[in-house]
């Protein structure tokens, strides 16, 4: 059979990482033939492709045509052309609605969370996009896969008459290749515990709950030090001058970069109000580095035993919770044994390939019988 694999649409964040690692993956299906549609934010010196694949630069813009009704010319050229069976878009909401069977990833939290905290505060204009992506959603396919049974389970509410998978996200297979790992943030010294932070810096992260942590730190436990590693840009957030050496602005770093850090930290401080996966978790768990995060029903299912968390915006609790595993050692190697044992539970990078190629073939063949 012949698959396209459309990543026209992602930009930043996990979904890159879930795309790259995916596409590294599909050699091992030398019995299909696949289309890789690749948006320019990708970087394609740590992807590697073999014969069955066929690569193609692509960024799908927004225009009346697409958000509409739904069509690309370019898009819909290439699966005629290459005699297209199924097309699988890595994350949506897809601009684009293929003239073939489409399984569409789902990871917007926003849409499925309304009782995050994260939401309670959103404007007018915020929940107008909100609307806009249920809108694509609904129009682009029928068939959906989520990282987390818990949206899984909440995914048809929103989209009517919808069939819905699970497979879950992972760590990145480069974590498991330490040959590959790029060393290239040596952190400065720091005399105390350093906290880290994979991520993008996304409004509902709440990285700006990190100022209100160390006041307190330094009120409740005024010896103990504290500073944040965060892999965004210094101007992308707030921070008064007086703390300014306790934090590490990195900026975007690539996926063979993160190992390094991780080696590098004390804690993985994640204090996200709305996921439906993040990859931060299984890496940590992989890295063995105790995780600090939201007590809140997608981050319990994901981590389990597996992580200290503190009520979700309150920064006096977040103080405590990372107090607790910083200066309780037994418990931070019990949340490290926990997280091992936590991993079990999510589909590998070999698995989550699998699951998703069969879930094409199986659309596939049912279109064609």
């Amino acid at each position: 059979m012949i698959f396209l694999i459309n990543a026209s649409g992602l930009k930043t964040g996990g979904g890159l990482q879930v795309a790259q690692s995916l596409c590294n993956q599909l050699y091992r299906f030398k019995y299909h033939h696949f289309i890789v549609v690749l948006s320019s934010y990708f970087n394609t010196s740590s992807l590697s492709f073999e014969d069955n694949v066929k690569v193609v630069n692509y960024t799908i813009g927004k225009s009346f045509l697409n958000v509409i009704f739904g069509r690309d010319v370019f898009l819909d050229n290439l699966v005629k052309e290459e005699n297209v069976d199924a097309v699988l878009t890595v994350f949506g909401p897809s601009r684009w609605k293929p003239k073939v069977p489409h399984l569409c990833g789902f990871a917007r939290a926003q849409l499925i969370l309304t009782n995050s905290p994260y939401n309670k505060n959103i404007g007018i204009l915020e929940r107008l996009k909100f609307f806009v992506w249920t809108w694509m959603f609904k129009k682009s396919s029928k068939v959906f896969y989520t990282e987390n049974k818990y949206i899984s389970e909440m995914l048809p509410h929103l989209l009517n008459n919808i069939k819905v998978y699970t497979v879950t996200n992972f760590y990145n297979q480069i974590f498991d290749e330490p040959i590959k790992w790029r060393r290239t943030h040596k952190l400065p010294h720091f005399q105390g515990i350093t906290c880290l932070s994979v991520s993008t810096h996304y409004s509902h992260k709440n990285f700006e709950i990190i100022p209100q942590i160390i006041n307190l730190m330094n009120k409740s436990h005024p010896d103990f030090k504290i500073r944040f590693v965060l892999t965004f840009n210094e101007n992308e957030m707030h921070i008064p001058k007086d703390m300014r050496d306790l934090f590490v602005f990195l900026g975007k770093v690539d996926v063979s970069e993160c190992p390094y850090l991780y080696e590098q930290a004390d804690i993985m401080f994640m204090p996200t109000l709305l996921e439906c996966f993040t990859a931060t978790y299984p890496e940590a768990m992989r890295m063995g580095i105790p995780i600090v995060t939201t007590d809140l029903d997608f981050a319990r299912y994901l981590c389990g035993d597996a992580a200290c968390y503190y009520s979700a915006v309150d920064s006096a609790a977040a103080t405590e919770a990372i107090y607790k595993v910083a200066t309780d050692k037994d418990f931070a190697r019990q949340l490290v044994m926990n997280g091992k044992k936590q991993l079990n539970n999510y589909d590998d990078y070999n698995t989550r390939a699998d699951k998703l190629i069969a879930i094409l073939e199986e659309i596939a063949a049912q279109h064609n019988d």
